[in-house]
């Protein structure tokens, strides 16, 4: 039940999203990239990606692992700390993209003229490893998020403004591509748009192969610096880590 309730906190925000749009697409010219159907289209993919690709484990591994000392349960087992939090995270992303699915399948069929999706089947596959690597961003992003537990004793601060960036740069307001040039450059330049606005994009059908592949270098590549990231903060930070028993 509580899967259900955080995924229907977004679909709420994001169905505020497409009346308000709805309006002023009666009011203004719409564009080829900006119409009725790309409005619905965008904002229901952003609701399954934000449940199914966006993680939130950042607070489970600052708050529960680190300072109330249960990182030393994970300590003694033969896996990596890093890939023993991911397994443990799908299940909860696999549910709740579930949720978005069964109700795009829904919508589409009684609304499918106002969604808009690709039937290119190497665009399909493309999209589907875009996705996967928009998730490991996100959760590789959070997991750093979480180890700097290590170092501060209060990070929910840092861990809502970090959430905000996200979200403006990531495209879960509006689509990156109606954003002034300075805003766009901004977003293409950091990782945030690579973990839900380039793989709806893809989804939706908006980008060539030759983009498809840039998107998928450019995923490789901050998936890499994130977790060259997270081998430092680890490496550092289990240092400081101390746990005592009765």
């Amino acid at each position: 039940m509580r899967s259900l309730v955080w995924f229907l906190i977004p679909l709420m925000n994001n169905l505020m999203l497409i009346l308000f749009w709805s309006g002023a697409l009666k009011h203004s010219t719409p564009s080829e990239n900006w119409s009725m159907a790309s409005v619905t289209t965008y904002y229901f993919l952003l609701t399954i990606a934000g449940a199914m690709l966006s993680s939130h484990i950042e607070e489970d591994v600052a708050l529960i692992d680190i300072q109330q000392g249960d990182l030393t349960r994970y300590l003694t087992r033969p896996f990596p700390y890093f890939w023993i939090k991911c397994i443990e995270e799908m299940p909860y992303r696999i549910l709740q993209g579930t949720y978005g699915i069964i109700l795009l399948i829904i919508f589409t069929l009684f609304f499918g003229t106002y969604i808009r999706l690709t039937h290119d089947p190497i665009a399909i596959c493309m999209s589907v490893i875009i996705a996967v690597l928009a998730f490991l961003i996100t959760f590789t992003l959070k997991m750093n998020l979480g180890l700097s537990a290590f170092w501060f004793k209060d990070s929910r601060g840092f861990f809502e403004l970090v959430t905000i960036v996200l979200i403006i740069f990531s495209g879960g307001v509006v689509p990156l591509h109606i954003l002034p040039k300075a805003m766009q450059t901004i977003s293409y330049a950091l990782p945030f748009a690579y973990t839900a606005y380039f793989p709806i994009m893809a989804v939706q059908g908006e980008l060539h192969y030759a983009s498809l592949f840039q998107v998928i270098g450019s995923q490789i590549f901050w998936l890499t610096v994130l977790v060259g990231i997270n081998r430092l903060m680890w490496s550092r930070g289990i240092k400081e880590f101390t746990a005592f028993g009765q």
